[in-house]
């Protein structure tokens, strides 16, 4: 009875630590379960057209369902299955993501639990197992350089991948019959579905036979006892290499043309990922200067003093783990380490990618460390203070260190989920922490511009413009807050300037596009949107505006053509229906919207039909509905600044000061009344300003 009261209640303080590292770490991550959409998540889930339908099959046949982006169209179906269906639940609202992506996080950490607990084997202490296992899955939970992972929506195929990975060596190791029939492939197999990085499978499971079964020492590998260790090893896994490297042909099939990982010289990358490695090894101990979005460039000699000292460290940590392997006590810490080296293999090596970094890619590589670290240092204790052990004194030091540890990675955490709040939150982080990333104080300013905040936003991109000059995207954002500001000639200048660095770039065609549109120069908005539609179908804002400038130029031929071809690929487009009856009855955009007044007579609605009396010059028409706009909506500066307009125009300057100063009141950032209002008061003269002002009344955030 006394046996089975200490079993229970050494039962009872497991299960209270495992329990309490569940409920920490959830609270850890509860800050960032609304969390926005970021950098890749626009092209492979808010702008993908495709994940709007269900459509099973087509995501694994069609691989250009992954992204709207060309270049960045990779086969990953099982990755596309899962933002489908988070779509279906919730849209564009990031919760149910965020949700299912945790869900995953902790499906990981538990079968690193399983995995750990399973491949130790002294079945004499699976007391001490288990509380080892639990050491290791806690402390890859909480490192809080999982966090980039976890925040970055699209990086759920690194989390779903390394969950089958982990689930297909549990099978394997776990049950027999499933070795040997290879039904642990089937997870292998779902892990290669999400992402490249499960194609690591394989060498890291011939690792671990290779290793823990056959007990191979690999620093005398060329001896004919570890040559024949290593073909039984290779006898125990053929399947998963069999099965990698037939994925891999069908892999490369998918792929579309299009796909480029990247366009940094191959030699300039592999130089550079020596330190990287190092840098990665540190952020594991020390999560300093964490970054979505890092200014690291590739080494431009292997003399560089950093590409050395990456080698150096390579090459040590290399050694060391090899020599780990000779004795049975440190085996599991040669497998971590090697693990490590493996996991970084698809990212780190002669595949260059546009960046040679990111914080993210450790993802799977550091639950290889996280065992290296754990048993690396029980064994340093047990070899060097076996005494202490049992001594109370160090317990309440080991469990005060454990706690102090884990508590600063919790607030890590929440600090990382802070960053990754919202586009503004993420990109003021990157260019405090990284202030030659060219494209880090691009996408700041993208988020200004959402913000409202366009002089401070055009200030980044001219930044932007000073590290990376040629770089095409800055150009169009740069007109796009010129366009704001009301300098049109500037804006058309960095719209032309940006497409002639990359006339072929689908969203540059579309915001050029949408300028032209708002400058009623119809025709030229035409060719560009109609070009930006043929370059990337899935973006649907592009098909969406040239619906509206068919509309505006009444070509009702056109205009039912592309409402037809919509509903042919996606039957329940509501706009695509909505302009089909607009071209079969030919309704004239004022008919359209007055019937849209008349079903819903909201401030907005009232407000285009009085933007579109001031185009067609009737501008008492114009006045009356934006008095209506006013009447329902009180705060609305768009309106005083439309109001305005329509009294200047009918010769009534007293009345469109007031409405333009009360506009301005409202909102400073109104350019178009500051300038009426100068012309109003003699300041200006009519001539000087004209040029500048918008040719239709722009509706301000």
């Amino acid at each position: 009875m006394k046996g089975l009261k200490i079993c229970l209640e050494k039962n009872q303080t497991f299960y209270t630590l495992a329990i309490s590292a569940v409920i920490a770490l959830v609270a850890s991550y509860s800050n960032h379960f609304t969390n926005s959409f970021h950098f890749d998540d626009f092209h492979t889930i808010v702008n993908n057209t495709a994940i709007r339908q269900f459509q099973v099959l087509d995501f694994f046949s069609n691989p250009e369902t992954f992204s709207s982006l060309s270049t960045n169209r990779s086969y990953r179906p099982l990755t596309t299955l899962e933002n489908s269906l988070d779509y279906a639940i919730g849209g564009l609202y990031t919760a149910p993501y965020h949700t299912h992506i945790f869900l995953m996080f902790l499906g990981v950490c538990f079968l690193v639990f399983l995995m750990v607990n399973r491949m130790l084997h002294d079945k004499h202490k699976p007391n001490r197992n288990r509380y080892l296992a639990l050491l290791c899955a806690s402390a890859f939970g909480f490192n809080c350089v999982n966090a980039e992972t976890v925040n970055y929506i699209i990086q759920r195929a690194e989390i779903t991948a390394t969950f089958f990975i982990l689930l297909a060596f549990f099978v394997f190791l776990n049950s027999k019959y499933w070795r040997r029939k290879g039904l642990y492939l089937l997870f292998v197999l779902f892990g290669f579905l999400s992402k490249e990085i499960a194609f690591v499978f394989a060498p890291l499971l011939f690792l671990y036979v290779l290793l823990l079964e056959e007990q191979a020492y690999l620093l005398e590998f060329y001896r004919r006892k570890e040559i024949q260790k290593c073909l039984n090893a290779l006898r125990k896994t053929w399947p998963a290499v069999a099965l990698t490297f037939l994925y891999l042909l069908f892999y490369f099939q998918m792929l579309p043309d299009t796909f480029s990982p990247g366009n940094i010289s191959r030699y300039n990358y592999i130089i550079t990922q020596p330190f990287v490695f190092g840098h990665y090894v540190l952020t594991y101990f020390i999560p300093y200067n964490l970054s979505a979005d890092t200014d690291w460039m590739p080494f431009q000699s292997v003399l560089d003093y950093r590409a050395i000292i990456g080698i150096i460290v390579f090459l040590f940590f290399l050694f060391i783990a090899l020599r780990a392997s000779k004795q049975k006590e440190t085996r599991i810490v040669s497998f971590g380490m090697l693990w490590f080296i493996i996991g970084l293999l698809p990212t780190s090596s002669f595949v260059p990618f546009a960046e040679v970094l990111n914080d993210h890619r450790t993802f799977l590589p550091y639950i290889g460390l996280t065992i290296a670290v754990v048993f690396g240092i029980r064994f340093l204790w047990e070899r060097h203070l076996p005494k202490t052990l049992y001594q109370h004194k160090l317990k309440t030091f080991a469990s005060f260190f454990l706690i102090v540890f884990f508590g600063l990675h919790f607030y890590g955490i929440t600090q990382r989920n802070s960053v990754w709040k919202n586009e503004l939150s993420l990109w003021e982080d990157v260019v405090k922490k990284c202030p030659e990333n060219g494209r880090g104080h691009m996408n700041y300013g993208v988020a200004l511009l959402g913000s409202g905040d366009y002089q401070k936003a055009k200030n980044c991109f001219e930044k932007a413009l000073t590290l990376l000059p040629s770089y095409s995207n800055i150009h169009i954002n740069l007109g796009i807050a010129k366009e704001h500001l009301s300098d049109l000639a500037g804006a058309e200048r960095s719209f032309k300037k940006g497409l002639a660095l990359n006339p072929n770039q689908h969203t540059s065609l579309y915001f050029y596009g949408r300028f032209l549109k708002q400058q009623q120069r119809f025709e030229e908005a035409r060719k560009c949107l109609k070009k930006a539609s043929v370059l990337a179908p899935s973006f649907q804002h592009s098909s969406n505006l040239l619906l509206e400038v068919y509309h505006e130029i009444k070509n009702w031929h056109a205009l039912v053509e592309l409402s037809s071809k919509r509903l042919s690929a996606q039957k329940n487009d509501g706009l695509a229906q909505k302009y089909l009856d607009i071209g079969l009855n030919k309704k004239p955009l004022l008919q359209v919207l007055q019937e849209e007044l008349s079903q819903s007579p909201s401030a907005e609605n009232h407000l285009k039909v009085s933007e579109v009396y001031y185009r067609q010059n009737r501008f008492a028409q114009s006045l009356h509905h934006a008095k209506k706009t006013l009447e329902i909506k009180h705060h609305f500066p768009s309106a005083l600044n439309q109001m305005g307009l329509a009294y200047f125009k009918l010769g009534n300057r007293r009345m469109a000061l007031m409405a333009f100063q009360q506009a301005l009141t409202q909102n400073p950032d109104l350019i178009n009344a500051r300038n009426y209002v100068a012309i109003i008061k003699g300041e200006k003269k009519t001539h000087l300003v004209q040029n500048k002002l918008a040719t239709t009344a722009q509706i301000e955030p």
